[in-house]
Protein backbone atom coordinates (compact mmCIF):
# COMPACT_ATOMS: atom_id res chain seq x y z
CA UNK A 1 0.00 0.00 0.00
CA UNK A 2 2.90 2.33 0.67
CA UNK A 3 3.99 2.35 -2.95
CA UNK A 4 0.53 2.78 -4.47
CA UNK A 5 -0.19 6.16 -2.84
CA UNK A 6 3.13 7.78 -3.92
CA UNK A 7 2.70 6.22 -7.39
CA UNK A 8 -0.79 7.68 -7.71
CA UNK A 9 0.45 11.12 -6.61
CA UNK A 10 3.27 10.99 -9.18
CA UNK A 11 0.75 9.96 -11.88
CA UNK A 12 -1.59 12.84 -11.03
CA UNK A 13 1.35 15.30 -11.07
CA UNK A 14 2.46 13.97 -14.49
CA UNK A 15 -1.04 14.36 -15.94
CA UNK A 16 -1.38 17.91 -14.53
CA UNK A 17 2.04 18.82 -15.95
CA UNK A 18 1.03 17.58 -19.41
CA UNK A 19 -2.24 19.55 -19.30
CA UNK A 20 -0.40 22.69 -18.14
CA UNK A 21 2.05 22.39 -21.06
CA UNK A 22 -0.77 21.91 -23.57
CA UNK A 23 -2.61 24.96 -22.22
CA UNK A 24 0.50 27.16 -22.44
CA UNK A 25 1.40 26.19 -26.06
CA UNK A 26 0.39 28.52 -28.84
CA UNK A 27 -2.28 27.07 -31.13
CA UNK A 28 -1.05 25.75 -34.43
CA UNK A 29 -1.92 27.81 -37.45
CA UNK A 30 -4.46 25.80 -39.36
CA UNK A 31 -6.29 27.28 -42.30
CA UNK A 32 -9.87 28.00 -41.43
CA UNK A 33 -12.11 25.42 -42.99
CA UNK A 34 -15.20 26.60 -44.76
CA UNK A 35 -18.52 24.88 -44.32
CA UNK A 36 -20.23 23.12 -47.19
CA UNK A 37 -23.22 25.19 -48.31
CA UNK A 38 -24.39 22.84 -51.09
CA UNK A 39 -23.50 19.27 -51.99
CA UNK A 40 -25.05 17.51 -54.97
CA UNK A 41 -24.67 14.20 -56.75
CA UNK A 42 -25.38 13.74 -60.46
CA UNK A 43 -25.61 17.46 -61.23
CA UNK A 44 -26.53 18.76 -64.69
CA UNK A 45 -26.01 22.44 -65.57
CA UNK A 46 -27.20 24.02 -68.81
CA UNK A 47 -25.81 27.43 -69.81
CA UNK A 48 -27.68 29.76 -72.16
CA UNK A 49 -26.59 32.98 -73.85
CA UNK A 50 -28.46 36.31 -73.68
CA UNK A 51 -30.70 35.31 -76.60
CA UNK A 52 -31.70 32.04 -74.93
CA UNK A 53 -29.56 29.73 -77.12
CA UNK A 54 -28.07 26.75 -75.35
CA UNK A 55 -24.29 27.16 -74.97
CA UNK A 56 -23.35 23.98 -73.14
CA UNK A 57 -24.52 21.17 -70.94
CA UNK A 58 -22.25 20.16 -68.07
CA UNK A 59 -22.70 17.00 -66.04
CA UNK A 60 -20.82 16.20 -62.84
CA UNK A 61 -20.86 13.10 -60.67
CA UNK A 62 -20.38 15.26 -57.58
CA UNK A 63 -20.59 19.01 -56.87
CA UNK A 64 -19.78 21.04 -53.76
CA UNK A 65 -20.21 24.75 -53.08
CA UNK A 66 -18.52 26.14 -49.99
CA UNK A 67 -20.17 28.74 -47.81
CA UNK A 68 -19.66 32.29 -49.11
CA UNK A 69 -18.14 31.17 -52.43
CA UNK A 70 -19.46 31.69 -55.97
CA UNK A 71 -17.48 28.70 -57.23
CA UNK A 72 -18.84 25.19 -57.58
CA UNK A 73 -16.25 22.39 -57.20
CA UNK A 74 -17.03 19.55 -59.58
CA UNK A 75 -15.89 15.94 -59.83
CA UNK A 76 -16.30 13.51 -62.73
CA UNK A 77 -17.06 16.24 -65.25
CA UNK A 78 -18.49 15.84 -68.78
CA UNK A 79 -19.29 18.91 -70.94
CA UNK A 80 -21.02 19.02 -74.34
CA UNK A 81 -21.05 21.98 -76.71
CA UNK A 82 -22.13 22.30 -80.33
CA UNK A 83 -20.40 24.63 -82.81
CA UNK A 84 -22.13 26.65 -85.54
CA UNK A 85 -21.54 23.83 -88.06
CA UNK A 86 -23.52 21.46 -85.83
CA UNK A 87 -20.50 19.40 -84.77
CA UNK A 88 -20.52 18.23 -81.17
CA UNK A 89 -17.56 18.88 -78.87
CA UNK A 90 -17.26 16.67 -75.79
CA UNK A 91 -14.94 17.44 -72.88
CA UNK A 92 -14.13 15.08 -70.02
CA UNK A 93 -12.08 15.76 -66.88
CA UNK A 94 -11.84 14.30 -63.40
CA UNK A 95 -12.23 17.75 -61.78
CA UNK A 96 -13.72 21.11 -62.57
CA UNK A 97 -14.50 24.52 -61.13
CA UNK A 98 -17.57 26.45 -62.26
CA UNK A 99 -17.58 30.15 -61.41
CA UNK A 100 -21.00 31.79 -61.68
CA UNK A 101 -19.51 35.25 -61.06
CA UNK A 102 -17.57 35.40 -64.36
CA UNK A 103 -19.37 32.56 -66.21
CA UNK A 104 -16.28 30.37 -66.60
CA UNK A 105 -15.65 26.67 -66.25
CA UNK A 106 -12.16 25.31 -65.56
CA UNK A 107 -11.59 21.62 -66.25
CA UNK A 108 -8.49 20.06 -64.68
CA UNK A 109 -6.68 16.87 -63.84
CA UNK A 110 -6.21 15.75 -67.45
CA UNK A 111 -8.76 17.02 -69.96
CA UNK A 112 -9.83 15.08 -73.05
CA UNK A 113 -11.65 16.98 -75.80
CA UNK A 114 -13.23 15.24 -78.80
CA UNK A 115 -14.67 16.98 -81.86
CA UNK A 116 -17.01 14.73 -83.75
CA UNK A 117 -15.35 11.38 -84.28
CA UNK A 118 -12.14 12.47 -85.98
CA UNK A 119 -10.20 14.73 -83.58
CA UNK A 120 -9.04 14.25 -79.97
CA UNK A 121 -7.26 16.92 -77.93
CA UNK A 122 -5.62 16.37 -74.55
CA UNK A 123 -4.27 18.89 -72.03
CA UNK A 124 -3.86 19.18 -68.26
CA UNK A 125 -6.21 22.13 -67.69
CA UNK A 126 -8.70 24.04 -69.85
CA UNK A 127 -10.57 27.28 -69.05
CA UNK A 128 -13.84 27.86 -70.91
CA UNK A 129 -15.40 31.31 -71.11
CA UNK A 130 -19.08 30.54 -71.66
CA UNK A 131 -19.92 34.00 -73.05
CA UNK A 132 -17.18 34.16 -75.71
CA UNK A 133 -17.28 30.37 -76.35
CA UNK A 134 -13.48 30.28 -76.26
CA UNK A 135 -11.43 27.76 -74.28
CA UNK A 136 -7.75 28.22 -73.47
CA UNK A 137 -5.08 26.04 -71.96
CA UNK A 138 -1.63 27.17 -70.89
CA UNK A 139 -0.38 23.60 -70.40
CA UNK A 140 0.99 21.27 -73.09
CA UNK A 141 -1.63 20.10 -75.56
CA UNK A 142 -1.77 17.12 -77.91
CA UNK A 143 -4.03 16.84 -80.96
CA UNK A 144 -4.56 13.33 -82.35
CA UNK A 145 -6.35 12.59 -85.61
CA UNK A 146 -6.20 9.95 -88.32
CA UNK A 147 -3.50 12.05 -90.00
CA UNK A 148 -1.10 12.06 -87.04
CA UNK A 149 -0.18 13.76 -83.78
CA UNK A 150 0.54 17.44 -83.11
CA UNK A 151 1.80 18.83 -79.79
CA UNK A 152 2.32 22.37 -78.54
CA UNK A 153 2.69 24.38 -75.37
CA UNK A 154 -0.81 25.94 -75.49
CA UNK A 155 -4.28 25.25 -76.84
CA UNK A 156 -7.10 27.54 -77.90
CA UNK A 157 -10.55 26.34 -78.96
CA UNK A 158 -13.21 28.50 -80.62
CA UNK A 159 -16.43 26.59 -80.02
CA UNK A 160 -18.55 28.92 -82.16
CA UNK A 161 -16.27 28.71 -85.19
CA UNK A 162 -15.54 25.02 -84.63
CA UNK A 163 -11.76 25.34 -84.63
CA UNK A 164 -8.86 24.47 -82.37
CA UNK A 165 -5.32 25.83 -82.52
CA UNK A 166 -2.20 24.33 -81.01
CA UNK A 167 0.18 27.19 -80.24
CA UNK A 168 3.78 27.61 -79.11
CA UNK A 169 6.59 25.11 -79.87
CA UNK A 170 4.39 23.10 -82.24
CA UNK A 171 5.62 19.69 -83.43
CA UNK A 172 3.78 17.32 -85.75
CA UNK A 173 4.21 13.70 -86.75
CA UNK A 174 2.14 12.55 -89.71
CA UNK A 175 1.13 8.99 -90.50
CA UNK A 176 2.37 7.47 -93.74
CA UNK A 177 -0.13 7.29 -96.55
CA UNK A 178 -2.34 10.17 -95.39
CA UNK A 179 -2.98 13.11 -97.63
CA UNK A 180 -3.74 16.67 -96.64
CA UNK A 181 -7.25 17.58 -97.67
Amino acid sequence: MRWSIPGAVIGVIAVLTIFARLESEAPTSLEARKLVATELNQLELTRYDDQGRKLEVSRADHAVQLEGESELLLGGLHVEREDEQGVRWQLDAPRGLSNTHDDTLVLSGGVTVTRGIDVTLETEQLRIDAVSSVAQSTSQATLTSERGVTTGSRLQIDFRGGSAAILGSVKSNFNKGTSGK
